[in-house]
């Protein structure tokens, strides 16, 4: 199978999972988004069958809810969630807790992770359901030799009608998540202008648009995220001064004679082990095909959180 029939496969494999999430969860995330338009938007409250009950006579409208809304929002901003990295024995003084906890705050305040947190607290407050994302960066593009990266936490806006994960995933953090699809939108020119391709949009069917001031005429692109588990064999050797080293099998295919330089040496293979790997591969995908496959990203875990 070329490279070309694969991603083709991956496509249609995407399509056919992104069918079954967007159809089991339609009803349950049209109400998240119908719950924050109707504190949000003006006119809203009068969505849907109620606004066809009345069509021909006055409807006024009374906004409690959005009070309500935005004290528990302001009341959050005033006493935020933050993150305290630990030692693992609890003890107080550790320079390594200290340190995760230093990388941790200048990630946050270099990205302004404000933004990602609040967006997702306010959909969540107004609609049950909010999300924000993990992204790797290079800390200056500008220059060549500077490989160095930083993680950047962005906020992902609409999550109730753009993020969607495995429907076999159990747990409330969808850490034990296989697969999980975040979508967004692009204007057709931009859409040319950054692919050079004739505009396909991704199906999606969540939206409402009744009392919007303009229908938005954009394409819909998706974000495709797949765990892959891969089992292989650790081989564990024995130095001559009784340290242990581990390689892959990937390691003696990069390096021929590695296997002969440590026998030179004195080194022997003590045991194996068995181990099983989760990558994260990346795709971008229109309702035409994939765009682009961003290879394996940063970590073993869907860095969308939920």
């Amino acid at each position: 199978m070329n490279k070309e029939q694969r991603l083709n496969n991956v496509h249609q494999n995407a399509l056919n999972e992104f069918d079954r999430c967007q159809s089991s969860m339609r009803d349950e995330r049209l109400q998240c988004l119908q719950d924050r338009r109707f504190y949000s938007i003006a006119g809203a409250q009068w969505e849907g069958p109620i606004g066809e009950q009345f069509e021909n006579k006055p409807r006024f409208e009374v906004n409690k809810i959005h009070l309500s809304v935005i004290r528990i929002i302001n009341e959050y901003r005033n006493n935020r969630i933050g993150v305290d990295f630990v030692s693992k024995d609890g003890s107080p003084d550790d320079g390594l807790a200290e340190t995760c906890n230093g990388l941790y705050r200048a990630d946050e305040q270099d990205s302004v992770a404000d933004e990602a947190f609040d967006n997702a607290f306010e959909e969540g407050v107004g609609g049950g359901f909010g999300a924000w994302r993990l992204r790797t960066t290079y800390e200056d593009d500008e220059d060549d030799e500077n490989e160095k990266q930083r993680i950047r936490f962005e906020p992902i806006y609409d999550a109730d009608s753009s993020v969607f994960f495995d429907l076999d995933a159990k747990k409330q953090d969808k850490s034990d998540a296989k697969y999980c699809f975040v979508l967004y939108s692009m204007t057709r020119d931009a859409y040319r202008a950054e692919w050079n391709d004739d505009p396909s949009t991704w199906p999606k069917e969540i939206h409402q648009y009744e009392y919007d001031w303009d229908t938005p005429d954009v394409v819909y692109v998706a974000e495709y995220y797949r765990v892959e588990e891969v089992r292989e064999t650790i081989r564990i050797f024995a130095t001559i001064d009784g340290e242990e080293e581990r390689y892959t099998q990937a390691d003696f295919d990069a390096d021929e004679t590695l296997e002969e330089t440590l026998m030179a040496v004195g080194t022997v293979e003590v045991r194996q082990k068995r181990v099983k790997r989760r990558r994260v591969h990346k795709y971008i995908m229109s309702g035409g095909g994939i765009l682009e496959d961003s290879g394996y990203i940063a970590g073993k875990n869907i860095p969308i959180v939920p």
